[in-house]
């Protein structure tokens, strides 16, 4: 039976992150509302993801609803919860040990990497859901994957990376992060035979939906949610470096219009 799930921990997990920001907030002298309503949509997708059907779902029955929750988690809430620092916030969050290092461009994506095609082995795959204390730990290293792989590409925490990059290498760094979700979502999409076990023998919700067909499905999800996401992050940095180069030709045009008379009387 579908039902909803009651998780005492993880309530107690969403106030200790919203009391955490407000927190922050007040010690932020640049902290807006706006930054609190996104961590609090952050805060929804997380709930979203293990509080409701989608949780007692993916457990039980769907493969592919299982691989929606992880793109929840790893995808969806990580930006959101970004989005909801300030600058000021960030630095101060960044002062938890070792958290600079592991948001470096090459160290986010090669953990981001690791976290996202090791979690999707059969063997460990299916751990998590025999074993909840490892489903919780899996759940906990996808929303910190999504964290440190979207913390470089964001304005307000990029700025206290040691490599602050460019737009156009914030656009090379999106691109190269879709590459392990292609890998596993392929791998999901073009099987003949069903990776994980459990969901051969779970129960089938709908006549006709074989483990096999719920696999290709699965892995259509994580291309298509997973690629959304990370596009939406890229169109935001291409638009705003289009911007800002179009906002600079202005300039040197209005520059260039200005008599030689005016520039003079300006220099004086």
């Amino acid at each position: 039976m579908v039902t909803w799930p009651f998780d005492l921990t993880v309530y107690a997990g969403l106030l200790a992150l919203y009391f955490g920001h407000a927190l922050l907030a007040r010690g932020a002298p640049d902290a807006q509302p706006k930054h609190t309503l996104y961590f609090l949509f952050g805060l929804a997708t997380i709930w979203l993801a293990l509080e409701t059907p989608i949780d007692t779902i993916s457990d039980y029955f769907l493969d592919s609803v299982h691989m929606l929750q992880h793109v929840l988690l790893a995808f969806v809430a990580p930006p959101l919860l970004l989005l909801g620092l300030s600058r000021d916030m960030a630095g101060q969050v960044m002062r938890f040990p070792g958290l600079r290092a592991a948001t470096e461009p090459v160290p986010a994506q090669v953990m981001a990497a690791m976290i996202m095609i090791v979690w999707h082995l059969p063997f460990l795959y299916e751990l998590t859901l025999y074993n909840e204390s490892v489903h919780v730990l899996e759940h906990l290293m996808f929303v910190a994957s999504g964290v440190i792989l979207y913390w470089p590409i964001l304005e307000a925490t990029s700025a206290h990376a040691g490599w602050t990059m460019s737009a156009g290498a914030k656009l090379v760094y999106v691109l190269l992060a879709t590459l392990p979700q292609d890998g596993v979502a392929l791998a999901l999409i073009f099987s003949r035979v069903p990776f994980y076990e459990y969901y051969t023998n779970a129960p089938r919700l709908i006549p006709g939906y074989t483990a096999l067909i719920d696999q290709t499905i699965a892995g259509a999800l994580l291309m298509i949610f997973g690629k959304v996401t990370l596009g939406v992050a890229a169109g935001v940095v291409f638009f705003r470096w289009f911007g800002a180069e179009h906002r600079a030709d202005r300039g040197i045009e209005s520059a260039m219009r200005v008599p030689p008379a005016a520039r003079r009387v300006e220099k004086r």
